[in-house]
């Protein structure tokens, strides 16, 4: 096995070029072999040229993860997976079988930016404190297991993602979860039904938990169905509000890109302005006062910008759809323009390896001990954004005390911190300040080689 070769786990994101990163566009260019699904590949074919490539079939996940590795003996390897790779995709089960011969430091996740935020934001909604995501297929986990998750978050009034709603032999259990939330108080909930998003035929429309019950109309596998978060009005044209990911150029999508250098003003915090300066080439513009203050101007330059025949472009970290201040100027009521964004979520948890297991549960702000529990309880991963030293100390004895944990800050920047280790640990790091995202890894998660490794439930098809 060359010393060299690596081998990238690749997400590219929903399916449109424009919304892969720099860095998973690099990692394909750089790697001799490619793996991955057909339908996947045929999204990326422009980039295949002089690559030897492996396509794969639905349901062939370990084939796939298998012949990666053994491809590592004659050069580095690119693993395709669609939106980003710890989101229902391939980087635990890569992992999983890959650190059994390889060393860490060889192996990389490349996040991406994933089916749900991409929906969001071209439907106008974003997450304000709080999002469950979870998949309807009960192929690697039993259903009893979903209906206790979904009712879970109904019950605490989370807004939900819905993955793999239906397909023509699973076509009971989105009726089982609509009813779920319709008892729940949430009947009249607007629902978000968005079909292959950034793909050819995309389409997005409006229902409600009600109407859906009566008529789901036609919903497959290609299909993704947001139910709550904040619903704002779109706009193609005008202002736009971009998502520059967690730090690193690298990880800015095509679109965000472009959208940037043609911009003729660039509005943002000074941290995320400072990331991309290289590709600004318009004024910018921060604000001042409150961080509220400074939102307000922000808007209402870019308002005056426009008018004045201008492009102007909002930054916001991470994805604009996920606890941005997005949801600032959603609510300010103007018709906005998203671009989705690599979120935090997804840096940290490509930088722990994989531990998102399954199901997980974004959170924000103050969030009682007991949702916590109750969320770990139930089989969920978990982020929280925005933790502080004393919060992550304080909360470690609600948590599975064996459970792998992470803490990150700064994830691709120059003062990146990460800490890996167990739940019943949290408390002896030595940590200071805020802005930190906690990571909880899903049940059966488990660390090997400093890094978190969750399992799919491919149990039955391999060992290792």
């Amino acid at each position: 096995m060359p010393s060299e070769s690596r081998l990238s786990i690749v997400g590219i994101g929903p399916g449109n070029p424009g919304s892969m990163t720099l860095r998973a566009r690099r990692m394909i260019k750089d790697a001799d072999f490619v793996v991955g699904y057909r339908r996947y590949l045929d999204l990326i074919q422009p980039l295949l040229k002089d690559k030897r490539v492996y396509p794969g079939r639905m349901g062939g996940e370990v084939e796939r993860a298998r012949l990666a590795v053994e491809l590592l003996d004659d050069g580095s390897v690119a693993l395709i997976s669609s939106g980003d790779p710890n989101v229902y995709g391939m980087a635990s089960l890569a992992l999983e079988i890959a650190l059994t011969s390889v060393d860490p430091s060889r192996i990389e996740v490349v996040p991406g930016v994933t089916a749900f935020s991409a929906a969001a934001c071209r439907a106008g909604v974003v997450f304000r404190d709080s999002l469950a995501v979870v998949s309807l297929s009960d192929l690697l986990t039993p259903w009893e297991d979903i209906w206790r998750r979904v009712r879970l978050a109904a019950s605490m009034g989370m807004p939900l993602a819905l993955y793999n709603p239906r397909s023509s032999r699973r076509d009971w259990q989105l009726s089982e979860a609509l009813e779920i939330l319709k008892n729940a108080g949430r009947g009249g909930r607007t629902v978000v039904v968005a079909r292959n998003v950034s793909r050819k035929g995309e389409s997005i429309r409006r229902s409600t938990v009600d109407e859906m019950l009566h008529d789901a109309g036609e919903i497959d596998m290609l299909t993704l169905l947001i139910i709550g978060g904040e619903q704002g009005h779109v706009s193609d044209g005008g202002i736009s509000i971009a998502g520059v990911g967690p730090g690193s150029i690298e990880n800015l999508t095509h679109e965000v890109v472009e959208k940037v250098r043609s911009a003729t003003l660039v509005l943002g915090a000074e941290m995320h302005l400072e990331c991309i300066k290289e590709i600004i080439a318009g004024e910018v513009f921060t604000g001042a006062g409150s961080r509220e203050d400074r939102q307000v101007q922000r808007l209402e330059r870019a308002v005056c910008e426009l008018e004045n025949g201008g492009l102007p472009v909002i930054t916001v970290g991470g994805d604009p759809s996920i606890f941005s201040a997005a949801g600032r100027y959603i609510g300010m009521g103007r018709s906005l323009g998203m671009l989705p964004g690599v979120s935090a979520f997804s840096a940290a948890a490509a930088r722990a390896g994989a531990p998102i297991s399954n199901d997980f549960a974004l959170l924000s702000g103050s969030v009682p001990p007991e949702k916590l529990s109750a969320l770990a309880d139930a089989g969920f991963s978990m982020f929280l954004y925005n933790a502080s030293a004393y919060t992550i100390k304080s909360i470690s004895d609600w948590l599975p005390g064996s459970r792998p944990c992470a803490v990150a800050r700064d994830v691709t920047r120059r003062d990146e911190i990460l800490e890996v280790c167990r739940a019943s640990e949290l408390g002896d790091l030595r940590l200071d300040g805020s802005r930190y995202t906690l990571v909880v890894s899903g049940p059966g998660s488990r660390i090997r080689d400093g890094m978190i490794v969750a399992s799919r439930g491919y149990e039955k098809k391999y060992c290792v």
